[in-house]
Protein backbone atom coordinates (compact mmCIF):
# COMPACT_ATOMS: atom_id res chain seq x y z
CA UNK A 1 0.00 0.00 0.00
CA UNK A 2 1.46 3.26 -0.91
CA UNK A 3 2.19 6.19 1.48
CA UNK A 4 2.68 10.07 0.98
CA UNK A 5 5.21 12.02 2.90
CA UNK A 6 5.52 15.43 3.02
CA UNK A 7 8.88 15.30 0.98
CA UNK A 8 10.76 12.76 -0.86
CA UNK A 9 12.51 9.85 0.86
CA UNK A 10 16.34 9.19 1.06
CA UNK A 11 15.79 6.31 -1.43
CA UNK A 12 13.97 8.52 -3.99
CA UNK A 13 16.56 11.17 -3.73
CA UNK A 14 19.36 8.50 -3.81
CA UNK A 15 17.93 6.72 -6.80
CA UNK A 16 16.98 10.25 -8.53
CA UNK A 17 20.41 11.51 -8.37
CA UNK A 18 22.30 8.55 -9.26
CA UNK A 19 20.06 8.03 -12.23
CA UNK A 20 20.64 11.38 -13.43
CA UNK A 21 24.68 11.56 -13.22
CA UNK A 22 24.48 8.39 -14.78
CA UNK A 23 22.67 9.44 -17.39
CA UNK A 24 24.48 12.95 -17.83
CA UNK A 25 27.65 11.06 -18.27
CA UNK A 26 26.04 7.94 -20.47
CA UNK A 27 24.86 10.99 -23.08
CA UNK A 28 28.32 12.13 -23.14
CA UNK A 29 30.27 9.11 -23.31
CA UNK A 30 27.84 8.34 -26.31
CA UNK A 31 28.39 11.46 -27.73
CA UNK A 32 31.89 10.79 -27.98
CA UNK A 33 31.70 7.19 -29.01
CA UNK A 34 29.91 8.41 -32.00
CA UNK A 35 32.14 11.32 -33.16
CA UNK A 36 35.32 8.75 -32.25
CA UNK A 37 33.91 6.14 -34.47
CA UNK A 38 34.07 8.30 -37.64
CA UNK A 39 38.28 8.84 -36.71
CA UNK A 40 40.19 6.01 -37.60
CA UNK A 41 42.80 7.32 -34.84
CA UNK A 42 39.70 7.11 -32.32
CA UNK A 43 37.86 4.22 -33.35
CA UNK A 44 40.08 1.33 -31.07
CA UNK A 45 39.18 3.56 -28.27
CA UNK A 46 35.70 4.16 -29.01
CA UNK A 47 35.37 -0.10 -29.26
CA UNK A 48 37.22 -0.49 -26.20
CA UNK A 49 34.82 2.23 -24.52
CA UNK A 50 31.98 0.37 -25.92
CA UNK A 51 31.72 -2.01 -22.72
CA UNK A 52 31.71 0.73 -19.85
CA UNK A 53 28.41 2.69 -21.79
CA UNK A 54 27.18 -0.65 -21.91
CA UNK A 55 27.90 -1.48 -18.13
CA UNK A 56 26.41 2.49 -17.15
CA UNK A 57 23.44 1.89 -19.54
CA UNK A 58 21.94 -1.77 -17.80
CA UNK A 59 22.74 -0.16 -14.41
CA UNK A 60 20.27 2.56 -15.30
CA UNK A 61 18.12 0.25 -16.26
CA UNK A 62 18.26 -1.55 -12.53
CA UNK A 63 18.40 2.04 -11.30
CA UNK A 64 14.95 3.08 -13.16
CA UNK A 65 13.01 -0.09 -12.14
CA UNK A 66 14.04 0.51 -8.32
CA UNK A 67 12.87 4.15 -8.64
CA UNK A 68 9.76 2.89 -10.34
CA UNK A 69 9.10 0.49 -7.44
CA UNK A 70 10.20 2.83 -5.33
CA UNK A 71 7.55 5.62 -7.15
CA UNK A 72 4.50 3.18 -6.92
CA UNK A 73 4.68 2.31 -3.28
CA UNK A 74 5.72 6.02 -2.03
CA UNK A 75 3.72 9.16 -3.44
CA UNK A 76 5.41 12.10 -4.07
CA UNK A 77 4.99 14.75 -2.16
CA UNK A 78 2.11 17.10 -3.22
CA UNK A 79 2.68 19.96 -5.50
CA UNK A 80 2.60 23.36 -4.43
CA UNK A 81 -1.08 24.79 -4.01
CA UNK A 82 -0.51 27.89 -5.99
CA UNK A 83 0.00 26.06 -9.08
CA UNK A 84 -2.33 25.68 -11.92
CA UNK A 85 -4.64 23.11 -12.88
CA UNK A 86 -2.40 22.92 -16.12
CA UNK A 87 0.61 23.59 -14.97
CA UNK A 88 0.11 20.52 -12.43
CA UNK A 89 -0.77 18.05 -15.70
CA UNK A 90 2.20 19.43 -17.44
CA UNK A 91 4.66 18.39 -14.34
CA UNK A 92 2.93 15.09 -13.98
CA UNK A 93 2.41 14.06 -17.27
CA UNK A 94 6.77 15.27 -17.40
CA UNK A 95 7.71 12.87 -14.28
CA UNK A 96 6.12 9.90 -16.00
CA UNK A 97 7.75 10.09 -19.30
CA UNK A 98 10.91 10.30 -17.82
CA UNK A 99 10.09 6.96 -15.89
CA UNK A 100 9.21 5.83 -19.57
CA UNK A 101 12.73 7.31 -21.02
CA UNK A 102 14.72 5.96 -18.33
CA UNK A 103 13.33 2.38 -19.09
CA UNK A 104 12.78 2.59 -22.82
CA UNK A 105 16.64 4.22 -23.39
CA UNK A 106 18.70 1.17 -22.04
CA UNK A 107 16.65 -1.23 -23.20
CA UNK A 108 16.95 -0.04 -26.88
CA UNK A 109 20.56 -0.17 -26.96
CA UNK A 110 20.40 -3.69 -24.83
CA UNK A 111 18.22 -4.56 -27.86
CA UNK A 112 20.89 -3.00 -30.49
CA UNK A 113 23.86 -4.69 -29.05
CA UNK A 114 22.04 -8.25 -28.99
CA UNK A 115 21.52 -8.14 -32.68
CA UNK A 116 25.00 -8.06 -33.07
CA UNK A 117 25.15 -5.82 -36.52
CA UNK A 118 26.91 -2.21 -36.68
CA UNK A 119 25.17 0.53 -37.12
CA UNK A 120 27.89 2.69 -38.26
CA UNK A 121 29.67 0.09 -40.50
CA UNK A 122 26.47 -2.19 -41.56
CA UNK A 123 28.32 -5.36 -41.05
CA UNK A 124 27.75 -8.09 -38.49
CA UNK A 125 29.49 -7.31 -35.19
CA UNK A 126 28.82 -9.84 -32.45
CA UNK A 127 30.64 -8.57 -29.46
CA UNK A 128 29.64 -10.10 -26.35
CA UNK A 129 28.07 -8.02 -23.10
CA UNK A 130 30.19 -7.96 -19.77
CA UNK A 131 28.47 -5.93 -16.55
CA UNK A 132 31.70 -4.60 -15.66
CA UNK A 133 33.45 -7.37 -16.37
CA UNK A 134 31.74 -9.28 -13.38
CA UNK A 135 29.76 -11.40 -15.68
CA UNK A 136 27.66 -12.10 -18.99
CA UNK A 137 25.03 -10.51 -19.96
CA UNK A 138 22.79 -12.23 -22.54
CA UNK A 139 21.85 -11.13 -25.61
CA UNK A 140 17.99 -10.73 -26.15
CA UNK A 141 15.39 -12.47 -27.65
CA UNK A 142 18.48 -14.83 -28.87
CA UNK A 143 18.86 -12.49 -31.49
CA UNK A 144 22.75 -13.11 -31.71
CA UNK A 145 21.36 -16.63 -33.82
CA UNK A 146 18.79 -14.97 -36.11
CA UNK A 147 18.99 -14.60 -39.82
CA UNK A 148 21.71 -12.02 -40.54
CA UNK A 149 18.50 -9.88 -42.37
CA UNK A 150 16.89 -9.70 -38.93
CA UNK A 151 19.60 -8.76 -36.75
CA UNK A 152 20.39 -5.87 -39.15
CA UNK A 153 16.74 -4.89 -39.22
CA UNK A 154 16.60 -5.19 -35.18
CA UNK A 155 19.54 -3.07 -34.59
CA UNK A 156 18.84 -0.77 -36.96
CA UNK A 157 15.34 -0.10 -35.42
CA UNK A 158 16.78 -0.16 -31.85
CA UNK A 159 19.23 2.16 -33.13
CA UNK A 160 17.30 4.53 -34.66
CA UNK A 161 14.88 4.63 -31.47
CA UNK A 162 17.99 4.73 -29.45
CA UNK A 163 19.13 7.87 -30.53
CA UNK A 164 15.95 9.97 -30.41
CA UNK A 165 14.95 9.01 -27.09
CA UNK A 166 18.49 10.34 -26.23
CA UNK A 167 17.18 13.71 -27.56
CA UNK A 168 14.15 13.70 -26.02
CA UNK A 169 16.04 12.79 -22.76
CA UNK A 170 18.34 16.06 -23.41
CA UNK A 171 15.54 18.70 -24.17
CA UNK A 172 13.30 17.10 -21.44
CA UNK A 173 16.07 17.17 -19.01
CA UNK A 174 16.43 20.97 -20.01
CA UNK A 175 12.91 21.96 -19.51
CA UNK A 176 12.83 19.65 -16.01
CA UNK A 177 15.99 21.58 -15.30
CA UNK A 178 14.39 25.35 -15.67
CA UNK A 179 11.34 24.55 -14.56
CA UNK A 180 12.90 23.46 -10.99
CA UNK A 181 14.81 26.66 -11.33
CA UNK A 182 11.61 28.72 -11.73
CA UNK A 183 9.88 27.46 -8.69
CA UNK A 184 12.91 27.82 -6.50
CA UNK A 185 14.23 31.23 -7.72
CA UNK A 186 11.01 32.93 -9.24
CA UNK A 187 7.78 30.82 -7.10
CA UNK A 188 9.77 30.92 -4.47
CA UNK A 189 8.07 27.61 -2.94
CA UNK A 190 9.70 24.18 -1.81
CA UNK A 191 9.83 22.07 -4.54
CA UNK A 192 13.79 22.09 -5.50
CA UNK A 193 14.23 21.86 -1.90
CA UNK A 194 12.35 18.92 -1.48
CA UNK A 195 14.79 16.97 -3.66
CA UNK A 196 18.00 18.83 -3.13
CA UNK A 197 19.61 17.48 0.18
CA UNK A 198 20.61 20.28 2.62
CA UNK A 199 18.75 22.69 0.71
CA UNK A 200 16.10 23.82 3.34
CA UNK A 201 12.73 23.84 2.49
CA UNK A 202 10.94 27.21 3.32
CA UNK A 203 7.54 26.13 4.54
CA UNK A 204 8.59 25.10 8.78
CA UNK A 205 5.99 22.51 8.29
CA UNK A 206 7.78 20.74 5.78
CA UNK A 207 11.02 21.06 8.17
CA UNK A 208 9.37 19.49 10.77
CA UNK A 209 7.98 16.91 8.84
CA UNK A 210 11.56 16.04 7.75
CA UNK A 211 12.61 12.42 8.80
CA UNK A 212 15.51 12.15 11.27
CA UNK A 213 19.21 12.73 10.47
CA UNK A 214 19.89 9.22 10.86
CA UNK A 215 17.03 7.74 9.17
CA UNK A 216 18.68 8.79 5.64
CA UNK A 217 22.24 7.85 5.96
CA UNK A 218 20.91 4.88 6.98
CA UNK A 219 18.72 4.03 4.48
CA UNK A 220 21.59 4.49 1.42
CA UNK A 221 23.84 2.57 3.18
CA UNK A 222 21.53 -0.15 2.99
CA UNK A 223 20.68 0.59 -0.42
CA UNK A 224 23.89 0.54 -1.31
CA UNK A 225 25.08 -2.65 0.90
CA UNK A 226 22.13 -4.56 -1.05
CA UNK A 227 23.14 -3.61 -4.16
CA UNK A 228 26.43 -4.43 -4.03
CA UNK A 229 25.58 -8.06 -2.21
CA UNK A 230 23.40 -8.61 -5.61
CA UNK A 231 26.22 -7.48 -7.87
CA UNK A 232 28.57 -9.99 -5.72
CA UNK A 233 25.98 -12.94 -5.95
CA UNK A 234 24.88 -12.51 -9.51
CA UNK A 235 28.52 -12.49 -10.62
CA UNK A 236 29.32 -15.72 -8.84
CA UNK A 237 26.71 -17.61 -9.95
CA UNK A 238 27.55 -16.73 -13.28
CA UNK A 239 31.25 -17.49 -13.05
CA UNK A 240 31.19 -20.43 -10.66
CA UNK A 241 34.29 -22.06 -9.40
CA UNK A 242 35.42 -24.90 -12.76
CA UNK A 243 36.35 -27.70 -11.06
CA UNK A 244 39.48 -29.45 -13.02
CA UNK A 245 38.47 -32.23 -15.42
CA UNK A 246 40.20 -35.51 -14.68
CA UNK A 247 43.25 -36.32 -16.10
CA UNK A 248 41.87 -38.87 -18.32
CA UNK A 249 38.91 -35.86 -20.14
CA UNK A 250 41.60 -33.56 -21.13
CA UNK A 251 40.01 -30.90 -23.13
CA UNK A 252 40.00 -30.33 -26.43
CA UNK A 253 40.03 -26.75 -28.01
CA UNK A 254 40.26 -25.16 -31.11
CA UNK A 255 41.31 -21.77 -30.15
CA UNK A 256 43.71 -20.91 -32.81
CA UNK A 257 41.30 -21.35 -35.49
CA UNK A 258 39.23 -18.72 -33.56
CA UNK A 259 42.08 -16.48 -32.53
CA UNK A 260 42.61 -15.80 -36.81
CA UNK A 261 39.51 -14.33 -36.57
CA UNK A 262 41.10 -12.09 -33.62
CA UNK A 263 40.66 -8.74 -33.75
CA UNK A 264 38.00 -7.96 -31.08
CA UNK A 265 37.83 -4.57 -29.17
CA UNK A 266 35.99 -6.92 -26.52
CA UNK A 267 37.82 -6.55 -22.92
CA UNK A 268 36.69 -8.67 -20.36
CA UNK A 269 37.98 -9.90 -16.69
CA UNK A 270 39.42 -13.29 -17.09
CA UNK A 271 40.00 -16.43 -14.05
CA UNK A 272 43.49 -17.45 -14.08
CA UNK A 273 44.02 -21.43 -14.34
CA UNK A 274 46.28 -23.36 -12.82
CA UNK A 275 49.25 -24.78 -14.48
CA UNK A 276 48.90 -28.43 -15.35
CA UNK A 277 51.78 -30.91 -15.31
CA UNK A 278 53.45 -32.32 -18.81
CA UNK A 279 52.97 -30.32 -21.75
CA UNK A 280 49.43 -29.53 -23.81
CA UNK A 281 48.30 -32.13 -25.71
CA UNK A 282 48.01 -31.94 -29.61
CA UNK A 283 44.35 -31.56 -30.87
CA UNK A 284 43.81 -32.91 -35.08
CA UNK A 285 41.13 -30.45 -36.67
CA UNK A 286 38.53 -32.18 -38.49
CA UNK A 287 39.03 -30.06 -41.53
CA UNK A 288 35.29 -31.22 -42.92
CA UNK A 289 33.15 -29.60 -40.44
CA UNK A 290 35.50 -27.00 -39.73
CA UNK A 291 35.62 -23.45 -41.65
CA UNK A 292 37.12 -19.93 -41.50
CA UNK A 293 34.12 -17.27 -42.86
CA UNK A 294 34.15 -13.65 -43.25
CA UNK A 295 30.87 -11.13 -44.01
CA UNK A 296 32.09 -7.94 -45.86
CA UNK A 297 30.04 -5.65 -48.12
CA UNK A 298 30.66 -3.64 -51.48
CA UNK A 299 28.55 -0.10 -51.54
CA UNK A 300 25.87 -2.18 -48.97
CA UNK A 301 25.87 -4.74 -50.33
CA UNK A 302 26.69 -7.52 -48.04
CA UNK A 303 28.51 -10.71 -49.11
CA UNK A 304 29.93 -13.93 -47.43
CA UNK A 305 33.40 -15.49 -47.88
CA UNK A 306 35.84 -18.12 -46.83
CA UNK A 307 39.23 -19.96 -47.17
CA UNK A 308 39.46 -23.84 -48.04
CA UNK A 309 42.67 -24.14 -47.45
CA UNK A 310 44.15 -23.57 -43.85
CA UNK A 311 46.23 -26.24 -41.23
CA UNK A 312 46.25 -25.71 -37.60
CA UNK A 313 48.84 -27.02 -34.74
CA UNK A 314 47.07 -26.63 -31.57
CA UNK A 315 48.68 -27.54 -28.30
CA UNK A 316 45.87 -27.04 -25.74
CA UNK A 317 45.09 -27.83 -22.22
CA UNK A 318 42.59 -26.08 -20.26
CA UNK A 319 44.60 -26.83 -17.02
CA UNK A 320 47.73 -25.59 -18.31
CA UNK A 321 47.22 -22.47 -20.58
CA UNK A 322 50.69 -20.64 -19.76
CA UNK A 323 52.43 -23.31 -22.19
CA UNK A 324 48.86 -23.21 -24.52
CA UNK A 325 49.22 -22.17 -27.94
CA UNK A 326 48.33 -22.19 -31.64
CA UNK A 327 49.78 -21.65 -34.83
CA UNK A 328 47.11 -21.37 -38.14
CA UNK A 329 48.23 -21.22 -41.97
CA UNK A 330 45.98 -20.07 -44.23
CA UNK A 331 46.65 -20.54 -48.17
CA UNK A 332 45.42 -17.25 -48.86
CA UNK A 333 44.66 -18.28 -52.64
CA UNK A 334 42.08 -20.30 -51.36
CA UNK A 335 40.03 -17.59 -50.89
CA UNK A 336 36.31 -17.50 -52.60
CA UNK A 337 33.09 -15.96 -52.14
CA UNK A 338 30.88 -17.32 -54.49
CA UNK A 339 31.10 -14.24 -57.01
CA UNK A 340 33.99 -15.12 -59.73
CA UNK A 341 34.58 -11.77 -60.73
CA UNK A 342 35.40 -10.85 -57.12
CA UNK A 343 37.03 -13.55 -56.50
CA UNK A 344 39.47 -13.31 -58.94
CA UNK A 345 40.33 -9.92 -57.86
CA UNK A 346 41.18 -10.60 -54.29
CA UNK A 347 44.40 -12.82 -54.76
CA UNK A 348 45.46 -9.59 -56.41
CA UNK A 349 47.95 -7.08 -55.20
CA UNK A 350 45.77 -5.04 -53.88
CA UNK A 351 44.06 -7.49 -51.51
CA UNK A 352 45.61 -10.49 -50.51
CA UNK A 353 48.73 -10.39 -53.47
CA UNK A 354 48.90 -14.16 -53.20
CA UNK A 355 51.76 -13.97 -56.03
CA UNK A 356 54.30 -12.35 -53.29
CA UNK A 357 52.61 -13.62 -49.97
CA UNK A 358 51.01 -16.94 -50.01
CA UNK A 359 50.40 -17.67 -46.57
CA UNK A 360 48.52 -15.81 -43.98
CA UNK A 361 49.25 -16.72 -40.51
CA UNK A 362 47.99 -16.99 -36.87
CA UNK A 363 49.93 -17.73 -33.52
CA UNK A 364 48.59 -17.77 -30.57
CA UNK A 365 50.69 -17.05 -27.38
CA UNK A 366 48.59 -16.69 -24.26
CA UNK A 367 44.69 -17.78 -23.82
CA UNK A 368 42.83 -16.91 -20.29
CA UNK A 369 39.46 -18.91 -18.89
CA UNK A 370 36.60 -16.03 -18.61
CA UNK A 371 34.42 -18.96 -16.75
CA UNK A 372 32.20 -21.45 -17.60
CA UNK A 373 32.69 -22.21 -21.74
CA UNK A 374 33.95 -19.15 -22.31
CA UNK A 375 37.68 -18.49 -23.67
CA UNK A 376 40.00 -15.64 -25.25
CA UNK A 377 42.86 -16.05 -27.42
CA UNK A 378 45.62 -13.23 -27.54
CA UNK A 379 47.97 -13.76 -30.80
CA UNK A 380 49.06 -11.64 -33.59
CA UNK A 381 47.59 -12.10 -37.57
CA UNK A 382 49.86 -11.52 -40.30
CA UNK A 383 48.25 -10.78 -43.50
CA UNK A 384 50.27 -9.75 -46.67
CA UNK A 385 53.10 -8.45 -44.55
CA UNK A 386 51.27 -6.55 -42.02
CA UNK A 387 50.89 -7.66 -38.73
CA UNK A 388 48.12 -7.11 -35.97
CA UNK A 389 47.08 -8.30 -32.62
CA UNK A 390 44.40 -9.82 -32.18
CA UNK A 391 42.00 -10.92 -28.92
CA UNK A 392 39.14 -13.53 -29.44
CA UNK A 393 36.54 -14.56 -27.26
CA UNK A 394 35.33 -18.02 -27.90
CA UNK A 395 32.95 -20.32 -26.84
CA UNK A 396 34.05 -24.22 -26.27
CA UNK A 397 31.49 -27.42 -25.80
CA UNK A 398 33.53 -30.16 -24.64
CA UNK A 399 32.47 -34.04 -25.26
CA UNK A 400 34.95 -36.51 -24.15
CA UNK A 401 37.81 -36.19 -26.44
CA UNK A 402 36.00 -34.09 -29.07
CA UNK A 403 35.59 -30.16 -29.00
CA UNK A 404 33.42 -27.55 -30.90
CA UNK A 405 34.40 -24.11 -30.58
CA UNK A 406 32.57 -20.94 -32.35
CA UNK A 407 34.42 -17.71 -32.27
CA UNK A 408 33.48 -14.09 -33.91
CA UNK A 409 35.25 -10.99 -34.04
CA UNK A 410 35.89 -7.88 -35.66
CA UNK A 411 39.25 -7.11 -38.63
CA UNK A 412 40.08 -3.98 -39.29
CA UNK A 413 41.04 -4.08 -43.43
CA UNK A 414 42.84 -0.78 -43.52
CA UNK A 415 45.44 -1.99 -40.58
CA UNK A 416 46.12 -4.87 -42.72
CA UNK A 417 46.83 -3.48 -45.86
CA UNK A 418 43.51 -4.70 -47.61
CA UNK A 419 42.31 -2.40 -50.68
CA UNK A 420 43.84 0.37 -48.77
CA UNK A 421 44.93 2.21 -51.79
CA UNK A 422 41.73 1.51 -54.12
CA UNK A 423 39.75 2.26 -51.10
CA UNK A 424 41.44 4.20 -48.13
CA UNK A 425 38.02 5.23 -46.70
CA UNK A 426 34.69 3.55 -45.95
CA UNK A 427 32.69 5.00 -48.34
CA UNK A 428 32.11 1.97 -50.60
CA UNK A 429 33.57 -0.96 -48.23
CA UNK A 430 33.74 -0.86 -44.95
CA UNK A 431 37.00 -1.32 -42.96
CA UNK A 432 35.32 -3.44 -40.48
CA UNK A 433 35.31 -7.14 -41.73
CA UNK A 434 33.73 -9.97 -39.37
CA UNK A 435 35.65 -13.01 -39.21
CA UNK A 436 33.88 -15.80 -37.86
CA UNK A 437 35.75 -19.29 -36.54
CA UNK A 438 34.14 -22.70 -36.05
CA UNK A 439 36.38 -25.52 -35.91
CA UNK A 440 35.82 -29.27 -34.67
CA UNK A 441 38.73 -30.99 -33.45
CA UNK A 442 40.02 -34.57 -31.24
CA UNK A 443 42.41 -34.57 -28.92
CA UNK A 444 45.64 -36.54 -31.12
CA UNK A 445 46.28 -40.14 -29.13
Amino acid sequence: MSTTAPRYTAVAILLHWAIALALTGQIALGWWMGDAMSNPALRGQAFAAIQLHKSIGLTILLLSLLRLGWRLTHKAPPLPAHMPAWEKFVALATHWAFYALIILMPLTGWLYVSAGWSAFDHHPLDVPTYYFGLFHVPHLFNLDHAALATRRAAADTAFFFHEKLVWVTIVLAALHVAAALKHHFVNKDEVLALMIPGLKPRDPEIRLAAPARGRGPALIIGFLAIAAAAVVLIAKFENPPVAPPPATANVATTTPTSELAATTTQTAVATTTTAHAGPPPAWTVDQAHSDIGFTASVAGDSFQGGFSRWSADIRFDPNNLAQSRADVTIQAASIHTGDAQRDQALPEAEWFDTAAHATATFRATSFRHLGGDRYEARGALSIKGASQPVRLPFTLTITGNHASMRGSVSLDRLALNLGKDSFPDETNIPRAVNVTVHVEATRAP
